[in-house]
C-alpha cells in the first residue's frame, strides 16, 4: 500500500523502497520494531507535525501543595529538599550537600514541551468575577448604545491589562521532558486545593490514534533509510 495506515503497513512499505520483494531484505523482525520505534520518537520530538499544541487543565491537590511547601533545612516554607554529592577532588572523598526543589508537578510523558501555564481563580480583579473592572464597565457603560466609543474601550482595557501584567507577573517555569516534572517557582503559600491550572504546551501525537502519522513523507523517508 502506497499510504499506509498502520505500523504493518509503513514496515511493509520500506522493505518495497529496499527492493522487496525481488530482493530479499535480512532484517530481524525484532530490529525493525526498534528502528520504527526509534523512528517515531524522532518524528515526535524533531518534527512540527510530530506534535500538537494543546491545553492540559490540572487541578491542585493537597499533595501537591505539602510538596511545594516541603520545609528546608532552616524549617522554612522554601519547597526544597536536601540532597547529597561525593566528589574526588586530588585524590579526597568530599561530601557536598545540596538543596533541590520539589515544587513540582508529574506531567504525562507524551509533553514534551511547555510554554506557560494560565491560573484560574478571582485574584484577577481586571479580568474575573462581578466585582472586576471589565464587568463593571459593560454593566455601566457599554450597553448605552453610543456613550463609550470603541477606541476608548480598547484603550481601557490595554491600560487595565498592562497594570495587570506589572502587579501579576508571569509565573516562572522550568520543564525537561526527561524528568515528566514542570517545576512551578510560585509562592505555594497563596495556591489553594482546587486550584485550576492550565498548561499550554505540546503533546506527542500517538499513531495508534492517528493514522495518517503513518503516512507521514518524512516519517516513510526516514525510516527507509
Amino acid at each position: 500500500m502506497a499510504q499506509p495506515s498502520s505500523r504493518q503497513d509503513l514496515i511493509n512499505y520500506c522493505k518495497r523502497q529496499l527492493g522487496a520483494p525481488v530482493l530479499e531484505i535480512n532484517v530481524a523482525d525484532e530490529q525493525v520494531d526498534d528502528l520504527v520505534d526509534d523512528a517515531i520518537q524522532f518524528f515526535q520530538e524533531r518534527h512540527f507535525d510530530g506534535v500538537i499544541n494543546t491545553y492540559l487543565k490540572y487541578q491542585i491537590t493537597q499533595g501537591d501543595i505539602d510538596r511545594g511547601r516541603a520545609p528546608g533545612g532552616d524549617n522554612t516554607t522554601a519547597g526544597i529538599v536536601t540532597t547529597t554529592a561525593t566528589s574526588n577532588i586530588v585524590g579526597t572523598a568530599t561530601t557536598f550537600t545540596y538543596k533541590e526543589n520539589s515544587n513540582y508537578l508529574q506531567v504525562p510523558p507524551s509533553v514534551i514541551g511547555i510554554n506557560k501555564i494560565f491560573r484560574f481563580d478571582g485574584t484577577n480583579t481586571v479580568t474575573n468575577n462581578m466585582f472586576s473592572v471589565k464587568y463593571q464597565l459593560f454593566l455601566n457603560d457599554i450597553y448605552y448604545w453610543g456613550s463609550t466609543e470603541l477606541l476608548t474601550y480598547a484603550m481601557t482595557k490595554t491600560y487595565l491589562e498592562d497594570i495587570d501584567f506589572l502587579l501579576n507577573t508571569e509565573k516562572q517555569i522550568r520543564f525537561n521532558q526527561r524528568q515528566d516534572r514542570l517545576y512551578l517557582d510560585i509562592d505555594w503559600g497563596s495556591v489553594e486545593v482546587g486550584d485550576w491550572f492550565i498548561i499550554d504546551c505540546y503533546r506527542t501525537l500517538d499513531p495508534n490514534d492517528y493514522a495518517r502519522v503513518w503516512n507521514d513523507s518524512f516519517l516513510k523517508r526516514y525510516l527507509t533509510s
